[in-house]
C-alpha cells in the first residue's frame, strides 16, 4: 500500500515538474521571438519613416533660413514633388501654419484638407498639442484623413521661428502600405496570433489605434513596445503553448534522467543558457543597431542606476552640424558612416566615467556625474576642437564635421531629465548662432 501511494506521489510530482518546465520554455522561447520582432520592425519602421522624417526637416529648415519666416507656393510644390520621388514610402505632403493646412501635395488627394484647422478639431488636437510640446517629430497614427477618408500615419513635426510657435509640417503615410510589411515580418517570425496597436491620443479606444491583428489573442498576452522614433507602439502576442507530444517526451525524460540521476545537472545547465540568452536580448534592446552605444531606452535605464551614487553632475547634447546634407549629397549609406566614426571617436575621447548615448537621428547624449558644469563645457569644447580638425574617411571619402553642443547642470539625479531639457534648449542657441560651439544654459 505505502509502495502504491509513494508511486502515486511521485507520478504528481513529476507531472508538476513537467508543467513547470513545458511552461518555463515556453515562456523563454515566447520571450525571444518577441524581442527579435521587436528589434526587427524597430529597423524596418526606421526605414519607412525615415524618409518622412528627412521631409518633415526638409521644410522646417527651409521655413527657419528664410528671410520671410515662409515659403511660397510654388517652392512648397517643388520641393515637395522632389521629396516624394526620392522617398517611395511618403503618399502626400502638408504645411500647416499655425496649425492649419495651407499647403498640399499632391493637390488633387488632398485639397479638400486646405483650411483645416488641427489646433481646434477636437479629433486632431490632442495630437497637434502633443506635437507642439514633444519639440520634435512624432507619429500620430492610424487616423482618418479629413481629405480622403484613408487610414494613414501623420508625421508631424512642430516649426518655430525665434523660438515662436510657426505651425507644422505633416508627412503622410498609409495604412495600407504598411500593413503588408507588418504582416510579413511577423509571419517570418512564426507569430500568428497578434494585435499591433498604433499612437493616436485624440482616438478613444484601442480598435482606433489598430494598425493590425491576427488570430485571437489570449486573456494575458506578452506585450512589448515598438520604438517609432520618439513614438511607442504596442506589440501583444499570444504566448508559445507546446504541444501533448513535447509534453509527454519531457515527462518521459524526467522519468529517465531521475532514474539515472542526471537530471539535476542536465535541466541546470539547459536552464542556465536560456536566461544567459534572454540576458542578452534585454541587452541588445538597450544598445544602438548603428552605433554600438547606448540607445534613448538604454540611457534613460542606467539614470535609474544614480538615483543612489550621483549627487551632481552635467549632461551635454551633441549635434552634428549640418547632417543632412551629407546624407542627400552622399547618400545614406556615407551618412551612416559618418554617424558610427563620430560616434567611436567620441568614445575613444571622453572618460569612462562618462555616458555617453546616440539619442536618435544625429543627437547623441553625454552624461557627467559628478561633474561641475564649468569643467563639462572644457570637455565639450575640447571633444568640439578635436571633431573639427578630425578626418573621417567613409568608402574612400574624406569629410570633415562639426558638432554643436548644449550643456546644462543638475544638483541631484532625479534633476537630469529636466536638466535634458535646458541642454535642448542651449543646443537650439548654439545653431541659431552660427554652430560648432558649445552653449551653456
Amino acid at each position: 500500500m505505502l509502495n502504491k501511494m509513494f508511486a502515486f506521489v511521485l507520478l504528481m510530482v513529476f507531472v508538476f515538474v513537467t508543467n513547470f518546465i513545458v511552461s518555463s520554455l515556453d515562456k523563454v522561447r515566447s520571450d525571444k521571438v518577441l524581442s527579435n520582432v521587436i528589434a526587427d520592425l524597430n529597423k524596418t519602421l526606421e526605414t519607412i519613416f525615415n524618409g518622412a522624417l528627412i521631409s518633415s526637416e526638409v521644410l522646417k529648415e527651409m521655413i527657419e533660413i528664410s528671410d520671410e519666416k515662409s515659403i511660397t507656393l510654388k517652392k512648397f510644390n517643388s520641393s515637395a514633388k522632389k521629396l516624394l520621388e526620392g522617398y517611395n514610402n511618403i503618399d502626400s505632403i502638408l504645411l500647416l501654419p499655425n496649425g492649419v493646412v495651407s499647403y498640399v501635395y499632391p493637390y488633387d488627394d488632398n485639397k479638400s484638407a486646405i483650411g483645416h484647422d488641427v489646433l481646434s478639431d477636437e479629433k486632431r488636437k490632442l495630437g497637434s498639442q502633443a506635437s507642439i510640446l514633444t519639440k520634435d517629430v512624432i507619429i500620430i497614427g492610424p487616423v482618418k484623413l479629413v481629405q480622403n477618408g484613408k487610414q494613414a500615419f501623420i508625421v508631424r513635426r512642430t516649426i518655430k521661428t525665434d523660438n515662436e510657435f510657426w505651425g507644422f509640417t505633416s508627412s503622410i503615410i498609409y495604412l495600407e502600405s504598411m500593413i503588408d510589411v507588418v504582416d510579413d515580418l511577423l509571419s517570418r517570425h512564426g507569430v500568428n496570433n497578434y494585435v499591433v496597436l498604433g499612437y493616436n491620443p485624440d482616438c478613444k479606444g484601442g480598435g482606433e489605434k489598430l494598425i493590425s491583428s491576427k488570430g485571437s489573442i489570449e486573456a494575458s498576452p506578452l506585450k512589448g513596445e515598438v520604438s517609432v522614433f520618439n513614438t511607442r507602439w504596442e506589440l501583444s502576442v499570444s504566448k508559445s503553448n507546446s504541444s501533448i507530444y513535447f509534453r509527454t517526451f519531457v515527462f518521459i525524460s524526467l522519468l529517465t534522467m531521475f532514474i539515472l540521476v542526471f537530471l539535476p545537472i542536465k535541466y541546470f545547465k539547459k536552464y542556465q543558457g536560456s536566461e544567459k540568452q534572454k540576458f542578452i536580448f534585454e541587452s541588445e534592446a538597450h544598445t544602438d543597431f548603428l552605433t554600438g552605444l547606448l540607445n534613448r531606452r538604454g540611457f534613460e535605464h542606467r539614470i535609474k542606476t544614480f538615483h543612489s551614487v550621483v549627487d551632481y553632475g552635467s549632461v551635454a547634447i551633441f549635434d552634428i552640424d549640418f547632417f543632412k546634407k551629407i546624407n542627400d549629397t552622399y547618400g545614406h549609406d556615407i551618412g551612416d558612416g559618418i554617424l558610427v566614426g563620430f560616434a567611436n571617436f567620441c568614445r575613444e575621447q571622453v572618460s569612462d566615467k562618462y555616458v555617453l548615448s546616440r539619442s536618435g537621428g544625429e543627437e547623441f547624449i553625454l552624461l557627467m556625474p559628478s561633474t561641475e558644469i564649468e569643467q563639462a563645457k572644457e570637455v565639450c569644447d575640447q571633444l568640439r576642437l578635436l571633431i573639427s580638425k578630425e578626418n573621417f574617411f567613409v568608402e574612400e571619402r574624406c569629410l570633415s564635421i562639426t558638432m554643436s553642443v548644449g550643456v546644462a547642470g543638475f544638483r541631484n539625479a532625479e534633476e537630469i531629465k529636466s536638466a535634458l531639457t535646458l541642454a535642448d534648449k542651449a543646443l537650439y542657441r548654439a545653431k541659431q548662432s552660427g554652430r560648432d560651439r558649445v552653449c551653456v544654459s
